[in-house]
Formats: structure tokens, sequence, C-alpha cells
């Protein structure tokens, strides 16, 4: 009897055993998290430098009309797409009403000159000579000549009220005026936009066109802060147009010197032989440069504003500073991470430093 009490007695503890254990296994497994984690290896990653851009012009200007007039046909219809040498005529606007009123200004002066030059004689006997030879070059269809220097200052005095040099200055700011009547291309290049055709009324202010320069094209790339610092004044980098399925050769002219408040980039500006190449193209780059030691990549948005990483330690998650050496459009590259390290890869919203966690299996 005393046999089959203790087998008794050992079955009911045995079974009490059990069924106190259990709750306490699943209690522990609630009570630490699980997070995806990648055991972390660093390694040598290679310095891949991304370079992407558009084509625009290196200059381009608006042609503005400065003064009112027909326009008028030349050598080369001013239409999108025709080419101009540099000092080639782009268009020119009917000028004939304004040059008759500058010669007429031009007679009235000649004749003021001639009035005073018979007391330029008998006063400035010294003086006569070289003011006769200028006053012998007038000629109404061509620009003034310069005006002879004097050391008199009667004669200047005696000039100025017979009102000569008003009438002077005033006829050579014309004769400037006139020039606005002819638009000459201020280097070789390609019309982009034209807005008259010959015989439109042309006023002041009026926008008549756009030419760019077509030899030399520039692209605006942005790179990281971070980047940056890679990149020399100088450098020749190798860039792919898309467009054209065609490799050239830039030359870096600028780098920025501030940063995107949005983007966090800084531009920088490269100079582009400009055969094949149109005004918009897209263009890139990618080329290593040298490689970080000691490096991982990973998801970029797993980095947090305080350049930290959560990883798992002794079964508690903790935010490990790390040090952002690149970052990619979805990737950065990493140091400061140590091997083995159990590096939760998760997105998370909320803060989880100090929560016990453990990876998931």
């Amino acid at each position: 009897m005393k046999k089959y009490n203790t087998l008794l007695l050992l079955f009911l503890s045995m079974l009490f055993w059990q069924c106190g254990e259990a709750p306490k296994k699943e209690k522990k497994k609630k009570d630490y998290k699980e997070f995806q984690t990648l055991t972390v290896e660093p390694t040598e990653v290679q310095n891949t430098l991304n370079l992407t851009g558009r084509i625009v012009p290196l200059q381009k200007v608006d042609i503005i009309a400065e003064v009112q007039g027909r326009a008028r046909n030349t050598g080369k219809t001013f239409e999108e797409g025709t080419r101009f040498r540099k000092g080639e005529l782009l268009l020119s606007l009917d000028d004939s009403k304004f040059r008759y009123n500058l010669n007429a200004q031009k007679s009235q002066f000649t004749s003021a000159l001639v009035n005073a030059m018979a007391d330029v004689q008998l006063d400035y006997p010294r003086e006569f000579p070289k003011w006769n030879a200028f006053l012998q070059q007038i000629d109404v269809e061509k620009p003034l000549p310069e005006l002879p220097d004097t050391n008199s200052q009667q004669l200047k005095n005696f000039l100025n009220n017979k009102n000569i040099f008003n009438l002077y200055y005033g006829i050579k700011s014309q004769e400037e005026t006139l020039r606005d009547y002819r638009i000459y291309a201020p280097f070789s290049g390609s019309v982009t936009m034209a807005t008259i055709d010959a015989g439109d009324l042309v006023r002041p202010g009026t926008k008549l066109g756009e030419f760019i320069r077509t030899d030399v094209y520039e692209v605006k790339a942005a790179v990281t802060a971070n980047e940056v610092k890679q990149f020399d004044i100088g450098q020749e980098v190798e860039l792919y147009v898309r467009n054209i399925d065609q490799k050239v050769t830039a030359t870096i002219k600028r780098i920025g010197t501030s940063v995107d408040a949005s983007t966090q980039a800084v531009n920088i500006f490269l100079e582009v032989p400009g055969k094949d190449l149109k005004e918009g193209m897209y263009v890139e780059a990618n080329f290593v440069k040298g490689a970080f030691d000691n490096a991982i990549e990973v998801d970029k948005d797993l980095i947090s504003r305080e350049n930290r990483v959560y990883v798992i330690e002794d079964s508690t998650v903790v935010a490990k500073e790390i040090k952002v050496l690149q970052t990619k459009e979805d990737n950065s590259v990493i140091t400061g991470l140590d091997k083995g390290d159990q590096m939760i890869t998760e997105k998370t919203t909320n803060p989880i430093a100090g929560i016990k966690a453990v990876p998931k299996a």
C-alpha cells in the first residue's frame, strides 16, 4: 500500500510541476519582441559616385528690342533652329525714319560749326586749323569724328555758347541708338525661340526671341554634402547621354557653396563640348573612386537623424552611433558597427531603445 501511495504522490508532483512551468515559458516568450536582424560583417565597399543632370546652355540670351520699327528680312531667316556665327546679323528693324532725322541733326550741327569758324579763325588762330580739319571730315552719312583736343578754356566757353558741344553729344547719343536697329549674334549659336516675322511692328521692350551658344553646354548635377568633397574643379568626368546613347567627357568648372535645405544636396557644374548635344538632354555618370574600409551598405531609412541605428545586445535594443560615409538614392554606406553585431533591419516609427528583444528565427 505504501508503494502505491508513493507512486501516486510522485505522479501528482510531476503533474503539478509541468502545469506550473508552462505559464512561465509562455510569459518569457511574450516579454521579448522579435525583430528581423542582419549579422554585421564589415568589409571593403566600393566608393561609387553617381551624377545625374540635364544639359543646359552655357550661354543663353533673350533678344529684346530697344527701339521701334518694322522687322526686315536679312540674309538668314530669324527662326527657331537657324544657326548664326559670332558677329553675324541676327535681325534688323527699319531705321529709315530715324536715320533721316539723325542726318538732319548732323546738318544743323555742321551749319552751327560753320557759323562759328569765322570767329575761331579771328580770335583763336592757333586752334583754327584742327577745328577746320574736323569740319572737313564731317559726312552726314557717317558717324561724327572725334572732337579736336583744345587747351583753351576761352575757346571751350565760346563753342559752348554756340551750342556746339550740346549738338555734338546729342548726335553721338543718337548714333548709339541707331546701332540698336541691328542686332548681331554675341556668340556662335542657334535661335531657340522666335516671336516675330518680317514686316511685324516691333516696340521697345518686346522680346524677339532666344539665342543660345551651341559649341559648348553646361550640366548642373546635384551630389550629397558628404560626396561633394570628392570632386575637384578641373576634374574630368565621363557622362552618358541617354538620348543619343553616347559618352562625352565633361570638366567640372564650378562647385556650389551652399546645401539645398530640402534635398541636402550641393550643385556642381560641368562644361561639356556641344557636338551632337541639345538643350534638355538627360545625362548620368557612375564611376568608382576608391573604396571604404570596414563598412557596410544599409537602407538609408534605418539611420536616425542623429546618425544611429538599432542593434540587439544582450537581448536589449541599443541605439548605436555610426558614421555615414556615402548616401545614394536608397542606401547608405556606414561604418562604426562591429563584426557580429545584430543590426535591426525593420523600419520603426517609435523609439525602441531599451526594450527586450531577440532576432527573429
